[in-house]
């Protein structure tokens, strides 16, 4: 008996599954087709190459995309502006600082010929009200008083030579041009996105007003 019942089971088992691999047809009937394995090539410096999965480069492959991104690109033009404007900063400081040593200079030498020949007119006004006195002081009065006009006129003919008016003036345009040249600059940095053309154009400007108003 229990042969018997054993054996249909067994059959309805097998054609069952007869009919369920018959009903639904399975797509994997052929081969499976291998996909193909990314690599990168890198050339070695002696010229041997060497082909490398690339998911085993991972560093050198953000290496390339760093060089070859625009956003590092542009990141490098920002470094390039920011160093022409601590340049730009640096000759402001400098500029301002030698405006302001010829500035005193030229007070100095204003101050120095003005006392000169304040004396000198006042030792010639001593001389001249006391003419009828003995002539020994009134001729070193005299003398004293021609020797200070020589040298308030000698001290004049060097400040007309050397001008060092117009030379705190120039100092002065120098600092000005370069505060222009910096408010541009820092534009540009706070616009974003700069371009070759921009740091060239800088650097241009940088050199051309070093050329107009060179530093001593």
């Amino acid at each position: 008996m229990a042969s018997l019942r054993t054996t249909p089971i067994l059959s309805l088992s097998s054609s069952s599954v007869r009919k369920v691999n018959a009903s639904i047809p399975s797509p994997l009937t052929g081969a499976v087709p291998k996909l193909p394995s990314r690599t990168l090539k890198i050339h070695q410096r002696h010229g041997s190459k060497d082909t490398i999965p690339l998911e085993r480069n991972l560093i050198t492959t953000q290496i390339y995309e760093d060089l070859y991104s625009p956003t590092k690109k542009s990141n490098n033009l920002t470094v390039q502006l920011y160093a022409i404007l601590e340049e730009v900063a640096d000759r402001i400081q400098m500029h301002t600082n030698i405006g302001e040593q010829r500035n005193n200079w030229n007070t100095l030498l204003l101050n120095s010929v003005n006392m000169i020949t304040l004396t000198a007119t006042a030792m010639a006004g001593v001389a001249a009200a006391t003419s009828g006195d003995t002539e020994t002081p009134l001729l070193a009065l005299k003398l004293s008083s021609t020797l200070l006009f020589s040298a308030a006129t000698g001290k004049s003919l060097i400040m007309n030579k050397i001008q060092p008016s117009q030379l705190a003036e120039e100092q002065r345009n120098a600092t000005r041009l370069f505060k222009q040249l910096h408010t541009q600059t820092q534009t540009i940095i706070a616009l974003g996105n700069p371009t070759e053309k921009d740091v060239k154009s800088s650097m241009e400007k940088v050199l051309a007003i070093d050329r107009a108003y060179p530093l001593p």
